[in-house]
C-alpha cells in the first residue's frame, strides 16, 4: 500500500516523489542506462563524489532561514517564510490570506489550517521532507538517484524512491558554486509538477526551539 500523504497544500511542499528516504540506493548499474522520462548525467564516471560533496555541504547547514514561493500545479503561487533546525524541525509559515502552518514537530509533520482550526498531520519519516532534516545526509545511500546535471550556475539532481512506496521524482537544484539548496521540484507521476524556490536565506543561527512547536487546541477538529 502507497504511504498517504496530507492535502494538496501540504503536497506541495512534502509529497510523493521526494527523495525517497527511505530504503533506497543508488542504482549500481551504469548511471546512463536510464528508464524513458529519467535524467541524463553530465558526468557519469563522478556520480558518488558528486554526491558525497552535496552531502557535506548539507550536512553543515545546522539551520537556516529564509524565504520560499511555492508554485503549484494548477497555476496558484504562494509565498512565506521557512525556517529548518537540523535534525527533524521544520517549519513552513504561509503568508496572508494563506492560512496554512506547517510544522515538524516532534517527529510528526502537522498542518495547520488557521482558519478551519483543523491538524491534518503523518510521521515525518513518512514523507519524504525527513531527507533534508537527517542529521547525517547519505544520498548514495537513501535515494535512488537517475540524474545529476551539471553546469556553470546550478547542479540538478534528481532523485526516486527506491523502496516503490513513493510515486513521482524530485529534483534538487543547487548552486554550483557552494552547492547550497536553492529549489525542489516534484514531478509526479502523472506530469504535474511543484517547485519550491528558496530565497535570501541565512545559516547556522540559532533558532528558537517555539518555531518548531505545534500544540492543538483542546477543542479541535481533526481530519485524518
Amino acid at each position: 500500500m502507497k504511504k498517504l500523504f496530507l492535502s494538496t497544500a501540504i503536497a506541495g511542499l512534502v509529497m510523493a516523489g521526494l527523495a525517497g528516504v527511505s530504503a533506497a540506493q543508488v542504482s549500481q548499474a551504469n548511471p546512463l542506462t536510464q528508464a524513458p522520462g529519467q535524467s541524463a548525467f553530465t558526468d557519469p564516471a563522478n556520480v558518488r563524489a558528486d554526491l558525497a560533496r552535496i552531502d557535506g555541504a548539507m550536512n553543515a547547514t545546522t539551520t537556516f532561514t529564509g524565504n520560499f514561493k511555492q508554485y503549484s500545479p494548477d497555476g496558484s503561487v504562494a509565498t512565506g517564510k521557512v525556517y529548518l533546525s537540523r535534525p527533524e524541525n521544520l517549519r513552513f509559515e504561509y503568508d496572508a490570506p494563506n492560512p496554512l502552518l506547517i510544522v515538524a514537530d516532534n517527529g510528526m509533520l502537522v498542518q495547520h489550517d488557521k482558519d478551519l482550526q483543523t491538524y491534518d498531520r503523518v510521521p515525518l519519516t513518512s514523507t519524504p521532507l525527513s531527507y533534508f532534516l537527517q542529521e547525517n545526509l547519505n544520498l548514495a545511500e537513501d535515494t535512488q538517484i537517475v540524474g545529476l546535471l551539471k553546469n556553470a550556475s546550478n547542479w540538478r539532481v534528481t532523485a526516486r524512491d527506491g523502496s516503490g512506496e513513493m510515486d513521482g521524482a524530485i529534483t534538487m537544484v543547487f548552486d554550483a558554486q557552494n552547492l547550497a539548496l536553492k529549489e525542489w521540484i516534484i514531478t509526479d507521476d502523472f506530469g504535474g509538477e511543484t517547485r519550491v524556490v528558496l530565497s535570501d536565506l541565512s545559516y547556522n543561527a540559532r533558532l528558537d526551539p517555539r518555531l518548531f512547536i505545534l500544540r492543538e487546541d483542546s477543542n479541535r477538529r481533526d481530519r485524518r
